[in-house]
């Protein structure tokens, strides 16, 4: 009975943040861990300012089978950002990112996997983030 998750900050400019979660559950899953936090990212401008809203632009994943990640966006109610199966890409740019429908938002990102609760074996999953700071 293991899990495992690690959150590495790839970038962290005033505009773009990259960031990669990896890790891996077994016979247990994560419900709602916190994996990104708009207060803990660096500033917006030169002023200081923190960002006030975030927007994912692309996600790029490589979920183990038999193992569902979902991103959730954290609020009063949370709301899905994405449920990532398999391998696969999200791209966004196009059509300005995923902004964060929850109820009241908070600005943060979540995880909870699904299948990691019956898992005998280590499942692992792999997703890195591109998003969009603005204040």
């Amino acid at each position: 009975m293991a899990k495992d998750i690690k959150v590495q900050i790839l970038n962290d400019g005033y505009r773009n943040t990259t960031i990669k979660i990896s890790g891996y559950v077994n016979a247990t899953d994560y419900t709602n861990e916190s994996i990104v936090d708009a207060a803990t990212l660096g500033q917006v401008n030169a002023e200081g300012s923190k960002a006030s809203s975030l927007r994912v632009t692309r996600i790029n994943y490589d979920i183990e089978d038999a193992l569902q990640v979902d991103l959730i966006w954290g609020g009063g109610t949370p709301a899905t950002l994405w449920n990532a199966t398999g391998r696969g890409e999200m791209e966004g740019r196009d059509f300005g990112g995923i902004t964060n429908n929850a109820t009241t938002p908070n600005q943060t990102i979540l995880l909870t996997t699904t299948g990691g609760g019956v898992a005998t074996t280590n499942l692992s999953f792999s997703i890195v983030l591109e998003i969009v700071k603005a204040s």
